[in-house]
């Protein structure tokens, strides 16, 4: 049997198909590669923004007489140039609320470079055992350095008596006021006895009882007695009272 020939002329080329490959890429959410970036930013922001702005401005308002607004500035010049973000009102408050006198304190910041403080002072009403300012409240405090203190009463007696020595001290001034005289000196014991030294030199005992009606007797007795004949008053007797005379020569 015959062999079957093999085709003549050019073998056709076999052109292989690439292969597909199917690769799926991640979507990619540039907002999230964006916000630490955007995080970053706003930080260094705030933290330029709270250490900006500082304060250049002290306003100072209210009811002051000892003290006056150049010396509330100069205790606390410390918070010129703080930031207005950061300054704590809190420190202000308390240093300001401790001076002497100082009964009531606000603080507050007024943007964007002003601390606004309003301060209400007490009355110094006299010197308390030659070292403390007493105050109309009853307050005790340190005296400031620039008070003129020649012209307070002075009180002597246990903290314990300092408001007791107040309504005494307020009782008598209060009716002796029209008589022109006043209290250079009021010490109140340990038992809570008062004796006082007036204006016109008369030293007065009220001691510890029916102190109302003594000082009523004491003013009858100012009105009625020869102010320089008088050296001294005890009120401790029932409804009258013994009187030390001055010497003549000292009347004189």
């Amino acid at each position: 049997m015959a062999k079957k020939a093999a085709p003549r002329g050019a073998t056709p080329l076999v052109v292989k198909q690439p292969k597909q490959w199917n690769v799926t890429m991640p979507v990619i959410a540039w907002q999230w590669l964006l916000l630490p970036c955007l995080l970053a930013g706003l930080l260094a922001g705030m933290r330029w923004g709270y250490h900006s702005w500082p304060i250049t401005n002290v306003d100072v308002k209210g009811r002051l007489s000892v003290w006056n607004a150049e010396d509330i500035v100069g205790k606390i010049v410390w918070v010129k140039n703080e930031s207005f973000f950061s300054l704590d009102l809190q420190s202000v408050y308390e240093q300001l609320a401790g001076l002497p006198l100082i009964m009531q304190v606000t603080v507050r910041k007024r943007w964007p470079n002003t601390l606004e403080l309003t301060l209400y002072e007490d009355v110094p009403m006299a010197i308390w055992n030659g070292d403390q300012l007493l105050s109309a409240n009853g307050r005790l405090s340190e005296i400031p350095a620039h008070l003129d203190a020649s012209n307070l009463a002075r009180i002597n007696g246990d903290r314990n008596y300092a408001e007791a020595a107040v309504r005494h001290f307020r009782r008598i001034q209060q009716s002796l006021v029209h008589l022109n005289v006043g209290i250079n000196r009021l010490t109140v014991s340990a038992v809570g006895a008062v004796d006082v030294e007036l204006s016109n030199g008369w030293q007065v005992r009220f001691g510890r009882q029916y102190f109302e009606e003594r000082v009523q007797r004491l003013e009858l007795l100012i009105a009625q007695l020869p102010m320089t004949a008088v050296a001294s008053v005890d009120l401790r007797y029932g409804k009258g009272a013994a009187i030390g005379w001055r010497p003549v020569q000292e009347m004189g």
